[in-house]
């Protein structure tokens, strides 16, 4: 293929290398010459869509006497692709290292790119020294060349949706061809599916799709905070990453976080910390398909002599959310107001705030189980309306993210039936279960398969205690359990399953077994 390169004006006149193979060098070095770095394009991905790319390469060297100067760089890749950069024009950085840089530009459009010249391309470079040394090196570093790709804007449905209703979000991403100069469905690998809350700056990673053959995106989530969903494209050796514009979501039934919505961006700090949190008395939140989970949050709530925590104006909350901070959470499940009372040891500094969160299953959905974090904050609006505030220069904030990190985990139940009964001293006893799950979706109980086993476990007739005497193996589809073992004395047959961060630890009922 044809590239063209370019570099500085030298003696008046634009250097020009019109072509394909750089002329070969002997590999080496002399001297205490020694090529430190190289880099193309400021990161070493060069995506080059259908009009022509322009990108620098920038070699580092050092000798004791000085860098003279250097010779066009080479470069090569796959599909038989090479190119050259113009002279480089170096420029000291010390009395021993320079960097020497020069461009290159490739054009689709004429240097005949085929879509087998993407992927992983290398620098040759040679440095000379003002002593004579030199450094010489074939592939002295790598980059990618990509190929551009787009996404579209996303297109969020509904865009007006209940708490905890679905929203699903499409798009399409497509991959430039070199070789027809347009943009074709790209069958991409996974697509990062991101949410920003609003008022929020960053979007963060809900999941990853996958295009199918012609591009297209499509992704569920639950509706929890009023903000706006994207795809974006990580990228690859071969394709350039891209990210699609967001698409907004209003949330009914929700009302926008204190921290960002009301007092985002405040001026000052408030004199207020927070310690000493605790949540549903050091337990996960488990929830089931019916009954709303009430827990406890209490926290200890330090404050300056001059800062009125009872003032009309002055406002505490508590926040279980999920995001890196409470300013970037994308899923919020409760939003309460504590209520403190003041220490009596340290009345004018010291509070003790308690409040009560509520997971109700009718709001949530199966993806929302997992870790969660707590989040306290207190504002003090000044004498302003909290709703809308004129001057926010006269508000004050404290916060504190991760305040107590816990699971909410989805209720389990486990049964344990073992048979036959009576048995013969020595003859097998079975052991057969079953483990369901509740589902947030659909307000159901269902079994499931699982790679972690379940353990059998035993308690003599005369003991107070059971201990364990195997693993079951795989948790088979539907959530069966079976284990068997040898009859010896009269007494109890149960079955454990260990927790994860969606999985509470769930024990069955025992069952007895008579042995003859």
């Amino acid at each position: 293929m044809r590239i063209r390169a370019s570099a500085a004006v030298v003696g008046g006149a634009l250097a020009l290398s019109t072509l394909a193979v750089p002329a070969a060098q002997a590999s080496g070095s002399e001297g205490d010459t020694r090529i430190t770095k190289v880099v193309v394009d400021g990161d070493d991905l060069v995506p080059v869509g259908t009009s022509a790319k322009t990108f620098e390469v920038s070699v580092t060297a050092t000798d004791d006497s000085g860098i003279k100067g250097a010779d066009a760089f080479g470069l090569h890749g796959p599909g038989g692709g090479h190119a050259s950069t113009g002279r480089p024009t170096c420029t000291q950085l010390d009395a021993t290292t320079s960097t020497c840089t020069a461009s290159v530009t490739i054009d689709p459009k004429a240097d005949h790119l085929t879509d087998a010249n993407a992927g992983t391309w290398y620098v040759d470079a040679r440095v000379d020294a003002n002593d004579g040394g030199y450094d010489d090196k074939e592939n002295a570093h790598s980059f990618s060349l990509q190929r551009a790709t787009r996404i579209t804007t996303a297109d969020a449905t509904p865009e007006s949706v209940k708490k905890s209703g679905t929203v699903t979000v499409t798009g399409t991403i497509t991959r430039v061809n070199w070789e027809t100069l347009r943009y074709e469905g790209y069958r991409s690998p996974d697509v990062s599916f991101g949410f920003r809350r609003e008022g929020g700056s960053t979007y963060v990673p809900l999941s990853t799709v996958r295009a199918d053959s012609q591009g297209h995106l499509r992704a569920t989530t639950a509706a929890s905070l009023d903000g706006s969903f994207r795809f974006a494209f990580p990228g690859a050796s071969t394709s350039a990453r891209s990210s699609g514009a967001g698409d907004s979501v209003d949330v009914r039934g929700t009302t926008a976080a204190a921290p960002t919505a009301v007092a985002h961006g405040a001026p000052h700090p408030l004199d207020v910390t927070f310690s000493g949190t605790r949540l549903n008395d050091g337990k996960n939140i488990v929830v089931g398909t019916q009954t709303p989970k009430k827990a406890a949050v209490s926290f200890t709530l330090r404050h300056g002599a001059d800062v009125d925590i009872h003032a009309p104006d002055f406002v505490v909350g508590v926040e279980l959310y999920r995001g890196g901070s409470l300013d970037e959470a994308y899923a919020l499940l409760d939003d309460a107001k504590p209520s403190c009372v003041d220490s009596p040891a340290s009345p004018a500094t010291l509070a003790t705030c308690t409040a009560t969160v509520t997971a109700d299953p009718a709001e949530l959905r199966n993806e929302m189980a997992g870790v969660w974090k707590t989040g306290i904050y207190a504002i003090a609006f000044n004498g302003q309306d909290r709703n809308h505030p004129q001057d926010a220069s006269q508000i004050g904030l404290a916060k504190r993210d991760s305040a107590k990190d816990f699971a909410l985990q989805r209720f389990t139940r486990l049964t344990a039936d073992a048979a036959p009964e009576p048995v013969k001293k020595g003859r097998t006893i079975t052991v057969t279960g079953q483990i369901t799950r509740a589902s947030w979706d659909d307000g159901k109980y269902h079994g499931f398969t699982s790679g972690t086993p379940a353990k059998l476990q035993y308690r003599k007739k005369s003991a107070s205690s059971y201990t364990t005497l195997k693993f079951t193996g795989q948790v088979l589809d539907g959530g069966h359990v079976t284990a068997t073992t040898p009859a010896t004395y009269d007494g109890y047959y149960r079955l454990t399953y260990p927790h994860s961060w969606i999985t509470p630890d769930v024990v069955s009922a025992g069952d007895y077994v008579d042995v003859r």
